[in-house]
């Protein structure tokens, strides 16, 4: 641990001889050592008065003066209570019973868990300027990442749905997982740049078919895996996954380089590559599409199954899939949307299920304004303690 500037220097003199138990009150000092403690100080409150005048002018009419934003009432928590508690119950994820203790042991602040509920939908309502900003910064934005991931709520599994670059976290939660909750989010169907997933049928939708659309190579590379684990489809995947390896190293190059696509002598023999090792995927399953029933004839399982279905997607969707040759802004995975989500799963873990809707969808709105502020360096307490002092925090201010 770095030493720091002391703000309190206490000075141990020896008092007597540890040979002769002379007195040393006034012997010489010859030299000293020095060991810093680092400590926390008793929490205490301060407490202001805010005391608005009323003045009379000459022309007899009487002004008062104007509170601050944070003196809401006769009595109430101030600024920096109310930001802390926040902190804990969505930026560390501590649930409302334990925070109410956490509050009280830590700053003597005995703040009560519906207040704690109230404080939480309270910052959730003060930040629709920034949610709407948000919205319209990632509607500019020329590649997104879009996720969901499911949650409890109350008795109820619902999702968060999130839009993510590497500057700007959106997430929304919505009861469903499908086009309904997309087009509530407000971004993605009118969105018109590339949006990078993970090949969900519902980003298929006519509702999104005006963006471009590009899939995540992570995603692709367990499903090869998988299917690779039959000594049968071993071969082509492994060749699958190789390729997929030399298109994100090609892009990166690229990028790196200033070029906004992958040079043709570079991704054209990949491409070939790619669809040759497709035409050999068909070759090694059997002929025809898979029939309803599981087992016929030379479809003798679910492998042959898993196999087929992942070879027609490499087919069908290979623009999608090698957009990263394209456009070298495109990332090879989706990793920005999945890091977003984490802290929903261990929000889950931790703290457990939402207490209601509402309170799932004010914990989405404060998590995207504190990860859009980590991501632009911000500190969460000042980004917090911002909501009752003044405006919140905007990633274009």
């Amino acid at each position: 641990m770095r030493r720091r500037e002391p703000d309190v220097t206490l000075t141990h003199r020896p008092s007597a001889c540890g040979q002769c138990s002379a007195d040393l009150s006034a012997a010489p000092v010859i030299g000293a050592s020095c060991r810093q403690v680092v400590d926390i100080p008793e929490p205490r409150l301060i407490v202001t008065d805010h005391v608005a005048e009323r003045r009379r002018c000459a022309c007899g009419h009487v002004t008062t003066a104007t509170f601050p934003p944070e003196a809401t009432g006769p009595t109430c928590w101030g600024p920096r209570v109310k930001a802390t508690a926040v902190y804990l119950l969505i930026r560390q994820h501590v649930p409302f019973e334990r925070a109410h203790e956490a509050m009280d042991a830590l700053f003597a602040a005995p703040v009560s868990e519906g207040t704690l509920s109230a404080w939480t939908l309270d910052a959730a309502d003060r930040l629709a300027p920034f949610m709407t900003e948000l919205k319209a910064l990632l509607l500019q934005a020329a590649v997104v990442c879009a996720d969901e991931t499911p949650i409890r709520c109350g008795t109820d599994k619902s999702y968060v749905h999130t839009v993510s670059t590497d500057t700007l976290t959106l997430l929304v939660h919505h009861a469903s997982r499908g086009i309904e909750a997309i087009i509530a989010a407000g971004v993605l169907d009118n969105y018109r740049g590339i949006i990078m997933h993970d090949g969900l049928n519902v980003y298929a939708a006519d509702e999104l078919a005006a963006a471009g659309h590009a899939q995540c190579h992570a995603h692709l590379d367990r499903h090869l895996i998988d299917v690779g684990t039959w000594v049968k489809h071993k071969p082509w995947c492994d060749q699958m996954r190789q390729i997929l390896s030399d298109a994100q190293r090609a892009a990166r190059e690229a990028r790196h380089a200033g070029l906004h696509a992958v040079p043709a002598k570079t991704a054209g023999p990949i491409r070939a590559r790619y669809h040759a090792t497709i035409a050999d995927a068909f070759k090694i399953c059997p002929s025809g599409p898979p029939p309803l029933k599981k087992r016929s004839g030379a479809w003798g399982g679910q492998r042959d199954r898993d196999a087929w279905n992942l070879a027609t997607r490499f087919r069908v969707e290979a623009d999608q899939i090698l957009r990263l040759l394209d456009n070298t802004a495109v990332p090879a995975t989706n990793n920005d949307a999945e890091r977003s989500l984490r802290m929903c799963k261990i929000h889950d873990k931790i703290a457990g299920l939402f207490r209601s809707i509402t309170h799932a969808a004010a914990f989405c709105t404060i998590r995207s304004y504190i990860q859009t502020g980590r991501k632009h360096d911000q500190q969460t307490l000042d980004l917090l303690q911002r909501l009752y002092t003044g405006t919140a925090w905007l990633p274009t201010g």
